[in-house]
């Protein structure tokens, strides 16, 4: 491995080492190219002597917890025909029963340690492999132990019984009723075009229904018997225990496993080349609008020598700068597309693809094809800029260096998946370390014409396919196959100009602005925060911490919003903020901002709610004074561009009326009335007409009004704070703005409250599909404790709900419910409980709920239940509280509503106080049918229903 330069822990030192060899650059060697790219140093890679592969790191964040991933290289283009379904059928019976863990066992014994089913433990099922997802606890080694003999029993130690498979069959028709809808159907359709020739079309991993339904015991178990063997699985463990530690267990445990003495071989497939151009033309009538999908077929690309490795990053530049270009298209009056991309990605192990996708409005199908088609040959023709490279080359070397400086701050979650992958597909698994010194070596050296040669290898002549997929409704307006395959013809005739690029300004302000100056200063030791208040009333409180090496997060919040304006400015209120955010600051559009941040953490945006105006982001220590100074814009620079509005507008009103078919869209939009009683304040956008009522001038000047007296907003910043360098920048940039304490505003509430004592049906789509929401709601005095208490009471009636009306009945795959206290508008509380199933089934599964909550209403949780959520709560909150987002969300929040910064403190103490006779008050004071709005929704072709 060739190292270049002395790596130290200054900020400024990481940038001086990517300018210097970026600018002076240097020639690899060729042997270096040929080199494999090397796994983690850090990662102990090792098989059992039965081919039993082992992935193992010692990570400690966050403490006390292991990451155990069982990955099983086989999914559901293994199966034959008649298994269609049943790779997917295996994973879900991975939770019904094995050698160590009778039926619910398994999921109960796990929430009794804190590991939620869903949320923590959890398991997916593709073509071509399936990986199980368990975090551990390991302050008790008993619970360590126990993790590893779950894996096991997954891997060799399944049940497989009848009842039990019978059981499970109904869940997974459930899931399945879930994913249908539109963009299924259109895929189901296109799909096959994709994965032309192979067998990959006709293995979704959902599989067949008729085949879950009826499926034979045997060929389940078979299916498991054959491919879930030592050599062909891996475990891999992350987490805060020692290497060697890990390797014992997994010796252990997974050592006497055997291979079945007539396996079959683990085949792989192809996805065959074809010569010709695919166009696929899919229509639905309730298709949410018009996406194009421009497909160029390849096979997988190699990823095991440095030179593989270049290639990725080559591959990676070319499309971002080719996105950068359509970006800038989409802004321009009478765009071709609304929004489009490119990227080169993959969908199965045996077929990558160059990208270019996105959506048009009516009528420019064409019009958008032909532009994919001509920005594809203009970067093959001339090739791109300069300017376009060091862009992107910045961006990447800035995500790399980050990475790389939060390599011992990261935690577990975050580094598995890529041992996972590096077993199944062969994917590099390098570490930060070895990603950032490689990318020193080989991002300086890629050259313009190196990435514009990858071009010209990944935009090819065959083994391409056009997707169009858009409403029923727009079907006379749409080429034919015919007229689509004409255009590769016509813009290769064409005669296309290079691109061309404004010269930007470097800074973002050309002038910096009069400094303001701490008037008073305070330290909250309860919490280490530091807070000071600017000479222009601005308050400001810094929460240091060391969880990152490279994040600071901020927020600075004000009371008011849209509720201050009239009727008549409504809508131009609530789209004001949305106004600048398409339209810029100072001298820059968005698209300039991208371009002169490139390579730099600078994230901000404006916000203006109903009740209140934020402005937030994140951003690094060395690139603070930047963000300081984008936010100083948007307090004092909102840009004006009328051009870019109107896109914005004309877009929207597109995709508006392109989704007044879709059901999704027409539940929702009946959902949001219901809620608001049809006040229309309390609704978003749903008629594009609405749209004309959004005048440009009312919402910038109510946008300026807003932003016109920082006095009004308290900012909190949270992350690895400076405070000798940070406070004279927040002199300079927070303390220059105009502010006046004495005329700070507050909210108008609305008065806008959703329904209670009413039920309504709504009947929209086509699908065999309900969904139910039961929402309790009302006004109740805020307490903290009380609000702990409905968090409780939702996570406890979870795990029943799970218990019995997914495991038990098989009516839902999934159903869930939570609560919690509010303070605005007014103190209030809200408690929903949501799930999708069979229509025919709403009714019986509504009254099952309230068999559930009435059992707790009369004898209270079950203190095992109850114990279960104590657990899982006070393992998130240690985990938590090592978390910059963690703490800025909660002391924010206590700013927000003007409770003592300290309250965080206390959230241990609330877990463990919570109890069962609490959660039963809870329950029977406001889970009642007075406070019950029931909104359900069922198909249009359900009998018995009035049409809405």
């Amino acid at each position: 491995m060739l190292y270049i330069g002395r790596l130290g822990s200054e900020s400024a030192r990481w940038v001086n080492a990517f300018l210097a060899i970026i600018l002076v650059g240097f020639t690899c060697l060729p042997s270096l190219a040929q080199e494999l790219v090397p796994l983690d140093e850090r990662v102990r890679k090792g098989k059992l002597e039965n081919g039993l592969t082992y992935y193992i790191k010692y990570n400690p964040k966050p403490e006390n917890k292991l990451e155990l991933r069982l990955a099983v290289n086989a999914g559901s283009i293994l199966e034959s025909d008649s298994q269609q379904g049943l790779a997917h059928f295996v994973e879900h019976m991975a939770f019904n029963g094995s050698e160590n863990f009778e039926k619910n066992e398994l999921v109960s014994y796990l929430q009794s340690i804190g590991v939620s089913f869903g949320r923590d433990l959890n398991a997916y099922t593709s073509f071509d492999e399936t990986v199980y997802i368990l975090p551990i606890p390991t302050d008790d080694e008993e619970k360590m132990r126990n993790g590893f003999l779950v894996l096991k029993d997954w891997a060799g130690g399944l049940l497989l019984t009848e009842e039990d498979i019978d059981e499970e069959r109904s869940i997974i028709e459930e899931e399945w009723r879930t994913g249908q809808g539109p963009d299924q159907r259109m895929r189901d359709e296109w799909l096959p075009y994709l994965l032309h020739g192979s067998k990959y079309a006709e293995r979704l991993p959902i599989g067949q229904m008729e085949v879950v339904r009826n499926a034979d015991y045997e060929e389940l178990r078979s299916f498991y018997r054959d491919w879930y063997r030592p050599d062909n699985m891996a475990v891999v463990a992350v987490g805060d225990v020692p290497v060697d530690e890990v390797e014992e267990l997994i010796k252990e445990f997974f050592q006497d496993l055997e291979n079945p003495e007539e396996a079959p071989e683990r085949e792989t497939f192809d996805v065959p080349e074809h010569e010709e151009s695919f166009v696929k033309i899919v229509t639905d009538e309730e298709a949410p609008g018009i996406q194009l999908q421009l497909f160029y077929k390849h096979p997988p690309a190699s990823t095991e020598t440095v030179e593989d490795y270049r290639n990725r990053i080559v591959r990676t530049v070319y499309g971002g700068i080719l996105t950068q270009r359509l970006d800038e298209i989409r802004q321009k009056p009478d765009a071709p597309f609304m929004f489009a991309g490119s990227r080169y990605g993959s969908m199965v192990r045996a077929l990558d693809f160059f990208t270019t996708s996105g959506v048009v409005g009516p009528g420019k199908v064409m019009e958008g094809l032909e532009a994919f088609l001509v920005e594809n040959e203009r970067a093959l023709r001339h090739g791109f800029t300069e300017n376009e490279l060091d862009r992107v080359k910045r961006s990447l070397a800035n995500s790399t260096e980050r990475s790389f400086k939060e390599m011992d701050k990261m935690e577990s979650r975050q580094m598995v998946s890529r041992y996972v992958s590096h077993f199944l597909n062969g994917g590099f698994a390098e570490g930060e370390k070895n990603r950032y010194e490689l990318y020193l070596q080989i991002l300086p050296e890629i050259t313009l014409d190196e990435v514009n040669k990858m071009g010209r290898s990944m935009v090819r002549d065959d083994n391409r396919l056009i997707v169009v997929t858009a409403p029923e409704k727009e079907k006379e307006s749409l080429p034919t196959e015919e007229e689509v395959l004409a255009l590769f013809d016509k813009v290769d005739a064409m005669e296309i100009a290079p691109y061309e690029e404004k010269e930007l300004l470097e800074e973002l302000l050309t002038e910096l602005p009069s400094s303001g100056k701490v008037i008073e200063k305070t330290e909250n030791e309860a919490v280490e925060v530091t807070s000071i208040v600017l000479s222009n009333g601005v308050k400001v409180h810094f929460k240091p911490t060391d969880f990152k090496n490279d994040e600071i997060l901020f927020t600075g919040s004000s009371k008011g919003g849209t509720s201050l304006y009239p009727d008549e400015d409504h809508y131009s209120a609530s789209y004001s903020s949305v106004m600048v955010n398409v339209m810029g600051v100072g001298e820059f559009s968005p698209s300039d901002l991208r371009k002169v941040l490139a390579g730099k953490n600078v994230s901000v945006t404006p916000n203006i709610g109903t009740y209140s105006e934020t402005i937030g982001g994140s951003t690094s220590p060395r690139d603070l004074e930047e963000t300081l100074q984008l936010m100083h814009l948007y307090f004092t620079t909102p840009r004006r561009d009328e051009e870019l509005f109107e896109v914005y507008l004309s877009n929207n009103k597109s995709q508006l009326e392109s989704a007044q078919a879709n059901p999704d869209f027409q539940f929702n939009r009946k959902f949001n009335e219901i809620l608001s009683q049809g006040n229309f304040r309390g609704m978003s956008i749903y008629d594009p007409e609405d749209l004309q009522k959004i005048d440009l001038n009312r919402g910038l000047e109510i946008y300026s009004e807003r932003f016109a007296n920082a006095a009004n907003f308290e900012f909190l910043f949270t992350g690895n704070i400076d405070l000798e360098v940070t406070l004279p920048l927040i002199e300079l940039y927070l303390g220059s703005l105009p502010g006046n304490p004495d005329a700070v505003d507050n909210y108008r509430d609305l008065g806008i409250r959703p329904p209670q004592a009413s039920s309504e049906s709504v009947k929209v789509g086509k699908d065999e599909k309900s969904q139910v929401i039961l929402y309790f709601h009302g006004p109740t005095p805020y307490d903290i404790e009380k609000s702990q208490q409905f968090s409780f009471l939702g996570e406890v009636l979870t795990i029943k709900l799970i218990e019995n009306i997914r495991e038990k009945m098989g009516g839902v795959y999934s159903i869930g419910a939570r609560g919690g206290l509010s303070r605005v508008p007014e103190e209030s509380f809200s408690f929903s409980i949501s799930f999708p199933c069979d229509p025919e089934n709403v009714d019986k599964l509504i009254a099952a709920v309230w068999d559930e909550i009435n059992a707790i209403k009369e004898a209270g949780p079950e203190e095992k239940d109850l114990e279960k959520v104590r657990e899982s709560k006070r393992i998130s909150l240690e985990e938590n509280l090592r978390r910059n987002s963690f703490w800025h969300g909660q002391l924010n929040a206590a700013l927000t509503s003007g409770m003592p910064l300290d309250t965080v403190l206390g959230a241990m103490d609330r877990v463990q106080k919570v109890s069962g006779e609490q959660i039963q008050e809870i329950a029977n004071e406001y889970l009642t049918k007075e406070n019950l709005l029931e909104v359900k929704k069922y198909p249009q072709s359900f009998e018995g229903l009035a049409d809405e």
